[in-house]
């Protein structure tokens, strides 16, 4: 089987996670709401927690990298950096001039310079009242860039399962410290509550779990645990757990909810490592993978720019039900059409420009090079 063959269940997840914020958001962005069937509004309900999974999906992304790039490259750190960016920036730097020129035609609003500076440096993680950026959801790229230039310590050090484990406990020791800190500290409360919900350091042991996940996929006879099945264990336990979640059929008292999320997250994950089911793993799925991030930042605008189609739909609709998949499936065509663009025309290219500055660093190092 071809490496990019079984590493589809990454792609797989990503979109999964595209998906679920996006139905998640579908009925809150809405104006009027275009709201879920009651039999099915407790799921769509619970799609915030696709953000867990595309924390736990990045680290374990970030570490499979590492691994394999190890050695390849004249200047690691460098080189994993410009990747980083290019991979991120390009795609958002297009939507925050988006955003400034829909803005000032929709609200007539008109974002200073130090807010587009802010979200531009990937600052607003860092600047309480501003965490979640002017940019709808961006709040994740604020998390995600913090914590890559965290990640070449952490991976560096956490070198095998029980120290990434040590790690992802360290963390959750950590973070009632942080939340008490960042209350006390920020003046006003109610600031002080939303950044620190939105803040690195209370995502942090999600993404350290994604490193736990990755060292226990690297001790794993995989031709073993396929044989006997246990990525289809792991993988019903986890759909099980997501489901009883969203129902209100299970409750995690005594756990942050957030890191019950990365450990049912991180089964999934592992349990689609080992057995990849054609339901989950499939053309449909990896398609949205590899667009994904095009999607989480063109839907949150497409979907409120569509209202007025989604209320028509719904006035002229039997039941909420057909009103809700005629709307969900004419939201997700249009976003489908422009990810699709936006990925093969700035994401892509963006990908490009990054190996073409390495490959010409690493040829200028060559002819630097003194002769043997």
């Amino acid at each position: 089987m071809a490496e990019t063959k079984k590493l589809d269940f990454i792609d797989s997840l990503r979109g999964f996670a595209a998906l679920y914020v996006l139905v998640y958001h579908f009925s809150l962005i809405t104006d009027p709401k275009a709201v879920a069937p009651e039999w099915l509004a407790p799921f769509t309900g619970y799609g915030g927690s696709g953000v867990t999974l595309f924390f736990v999906v990045s680290a374990f992304t970030l570490s499979l990298s590492a691994d394999a790039r190890r050695g390849k490259d004249a200047n690691p750190l460098t080189d994993y950096f410009l990747r980083r960016f290019f991979r991120i920036a390009p795609l958002f730097y297009v939507w925050i001039v988006a955003y400034c020129v829909r803005d000032k035609l929709l609200f007539n609003a008109v974002h200073s310079l130090r807010d587009i500076a802010r979200s531009a440096l990937f600052l607003i993680n860092l600047s309480p009242g501003h965490e979640t950026g002017f940019v709808w959801a961006s709040w994740t790229l604020g998390v995600e860039m913090l914590f890559y230039l965290m990640f070449p310590a952490i991976f560096r050090w956490a070198d095998s399962i029980g120290k990434a484990g040590a790690f992802f406990l360290l963390a959750l020791l950590l973070r009632p410290l942080w939340h008490e800190a960042v209350m006390r500290l920020v003046a006003d409360p109610m600031v002080a509550q939303n950044y620190y919900a939105f803040s690195l350091f209370r995502h942090l042991p999600t993404f350290l779990f994604g490193i736990v996940v990755y060292r226990a996929y690297r001790l794993l006879n995989l031709d073993s645990a396929r044989r006997l099945g246990l990525g289809y264990v792991l993988v019903g336990v986890a759909l099980a757990a997501i489901a009883a979640l969203a129902y209100g059929a299970m409750t995690l008292p005594s756990l942050d909810g957030l890191t019950g999320q990365a450990v049912i997250y991180g089964l999934l994950l592992l349990g689609l490592a080992v057995n990849a089911p054609a339901i989950l793993v499939n053309r449909f799925t990896c398609f949205y993978g590899r667009i994904s991030y095009s999607v989480y930042l063109s839907h949150a605008t497409t979907l409120y720019l569509m209202s007025r189609i989604f209320a028509f739909v719904y006035r002229n609709s039997p039941q909420v039900t057909v009103a809700y998949a005629v709307s969900l499936c004419l939201g997700l065509a249009v976003i489908t059409a422009i990810s699709v663009l936006t990925y093969r025309y700035i994401e892509t290219p963006g990908n490009s420009i990054a190996r073409r500055i390495i490959r010409s660093r690493q040829a200028a190092l060559a002819c630097a090079a003194p002769p043997p």
